[in-house]
């Protein structure tokens, strides 16, 4: 079963959340109670599958930092080519040379800060 989770915004503001797997949609308002009524949307967020060390999931478009990097802020980014999560760096946009895999490896260290808008 390959399963994907998207956070689902209108404007600004999170909506709900989608979870797609065999050929089949549900939607939820808060991330744990899922049906199959839709929710409406204008943009759509991909989860990456890591959570921070307060627990909230990263979706793409979430900017995090680590105390590791305390200096630097990163946004998460989906590259659908790629089928890949990639962290670019917050103040000059450049790819960050460490893969997200590796970046929340000691989730401790990582906190989600904002989202990219």
């Amino acid at each position: 079963m390959n399963e994907t989770i998207y956070r689902l915004r209108q404007g600004e503001e999170v909506v709900g959340f989608l979870r797609e797997f065999d050929n089949s949609s549900f939607y939820s308002a808060n991330g744990y109670q899922w049906s199959g009524k839709s929710i409406q949307y204008d943009r759509i967020e991909r989860y990456s599958g890591y959570k921070d060390r307060n627990d909230k999931r990263l979706f793409e478009g979430d900017v995090i930092s680590s105390t590791d990097y305390p200096s630097n802020e990163y946004i998460i980014h989906y590259d659908a080519l790629l089928t890949k999560f990639l962290l670019v760096s917050y103040s000059n946009r450049d790819i960050f040379n460490i893969s997200l895999e590796e970046f929340v490896e000691q989730k401790s260290k990582v906190k989600r800060i904002g989202y990219l808008r």
